[in-house]
């Protein structure tokens, strides 16, 4: 069994480009296999880290009427909440996206 691969990156925006990349490739083929693509969010900065994905060359090559959202959250907030996961993905993307 090969180790797994493990990638370094300098600064969080290459972490930020690196993502949108690997999600809008699983997203293209899990939609072409199963017809729609699956996403859990959870806090922290995961969601921010996401904001490349409304970003060219990703968004225009995303099926968004095809993704599922799903949220975790340990806390009861409601959505207008600072702390809500919820505000943050509507904030951050899922506002600049057809879903």
């Amino acid at each position: 069994m090969a180790p797994p691969k493990v990638t370094i990156f300098q600064m969080e925006d290459h972490v930020a480009r690196a993502l949108a990349y690997y999600i809008s490739d699983l997203s293209s083929k899990f939609i072409s296999a199963n017809g729609s693509f699956s996403v859990v969010l959870s806090g922290g900065t995961v969601i921010h880290t996401l904001r490349k994905l409304v970003e060219e060359p990703y968004a225009s090559g995303i099926d968004w009427s095809k993704w599922l959202i799903f949220f975790i959250d340990e806390c009861v907030v409601p959505f207008t909440d600072p702390n809500s996961n919820y505000k943050l993905a509507y904030d951050g993307f899922l506002s600049k996206v057809y879903i």
